[in-house]
């Protein structure tokens, strides 16, 4: 595959060309916009937009790269996302580059937000914990030369270095090894499917495993709200029961998820897993010490942390750091457990 094209640098004078404004009202819309009309911003803003423009938010910085890394998650909430960007966060200090975070919750316009905000201080290089853009801000990436880790995915269309694992196997494997305990009726728990792409993914990773044990794979449960928490757990088992009542085992979007959903069927005096199997995903820590125990896919998140980290540091002393591209498959485990054993 061909490296990725850097796309044309847009400067501040193409924005005061196309706003119909001079340089001068761009920069004090930029830094300053409540020193201008409200007609003024909105037609700099628009330029800026229609552009992909990266205002240098570094006064004084004269283009120079800074000494921090922006790092773009999905969320917040996940504990496998707050063990990458803790152990990059301490590789990457020993070279003293520090982080600049940010969260978009999965939402291609948060994204766009926060890659222009971030890019604006001018950063060594970005982590990037997801791997699905927009056309518009996979061209800001590409545009602003910038070296860029993509991590927890392995997407076919790579921005730079890549760090991650295959979801779509995760969902095959996991799948793979309930069918092997005895299960046949299963079902899936997923996000919004607009939100939650590595979901999707694991759910068609599902899909195949039970096309290919010639399974029946009609049943999916699909959360739309509070889909990372307990009570989506808790949701998923009151839809089961409605929707999907000859169920024998139901595959969880999270650890957290899969724990709601325990807790429930202990509400309704349903056994797991002599009612219904649960597993989760995530390798949260307080899985091993559920009652019956989790059965969870591990996934050595502080190691695509420590990868990143280095993969970064190399591209950022490379003259062409985003030339080629450079796979790593951190891979995953299937820890089972008690809440897959009859």
């Amino acid at each position: 595959m061909n490296p990725p094209k850097k796309a044309k640098n847009i400067t501040i004078k193409d924005v005061a060309d196309l706003a119909g404004v001079s340089l001068m009202t761009v920069s004090r819309t930029i830094r300053k916009p409540d020193s201008v009309s409200k007609k003024t911003r909105e037609l700099v803003d628009k330029a800026i937009t229609k552009l992909n423009y990266i205002p240098d938010l570094g006064a004084g910085s004269l283009g120079r790269r800074s000494n921090t890394i922006a790092v773009i998650l999905p969320s917040l909430s996940f504990e496998g996302h707050v063990r990458t960007v803790n152990a990059l966060s301490a590789e990457l200090r020993g070279e003293g580059l520090h982080l600049l975070v940010g969260d978009n919750f999965y939402s291609p316009a948060e994204e766009m937000e926060l890659l222009r905000m971030l890019l604006g201080h001018r950063p060594a290089g970005i982590v990037m914990v997801n791997s699905t853009h927009s056309d518009s801000g996979r061209e800001l990436l590409l545009r602003s030369g910038v070296p860029v880790i993509e991590a927890w995915d392995l997407p076919s269309r790579p921005l730079g270095g890549v760090v991650g694992f295959s979801h779509n196997n995760v969902g095959f494997a996991m799948t793979e090894h309930i069918i092997n305990c005895g299960y046949k009726k299963i079902t899936f728990v997923r996000g919004p499917e607009d939100s939650d792409p590595r979901g999707k993914e694991r759910y068609r990773g599902h899909l195949r495993a039970m096309t290919a044990n010639n399974l029946d794979s009609s049943r999916l449960i699909t959360i739309d709200k509070d889909w990372l928490g307990l009570t989506a757990g808790k949701q998923a088992v009151e839809t089961l029961l409605k929707d999907h009542p000859d169920t024998d085992a139901l595959v969880c979007l999270t650890d957290r998820v899969a724990m709601g959903a325990m807790m429930e069927c202990k509400r309704r005096d349903l056994n797991v897993p002599s009612d219904l199997a649960i597993t989760g995903h995530g390798g949260f820590d307080f899985a091993e010490h559920l009652v019956p125990a989790l059965t969870t896919t591990r996934i050595d998140a502080a190691n695509i942390g420590v990868q990143s980290a280095r993969l970064l540091i190399e591209k950022i002393n490379s003259q062409q750091p985003n030339a080629a591209e450079q796979y790593l498959d951190v891979g995953f485990e299937i820890v089972p457990r008690e809440s897959t054993v009859g």
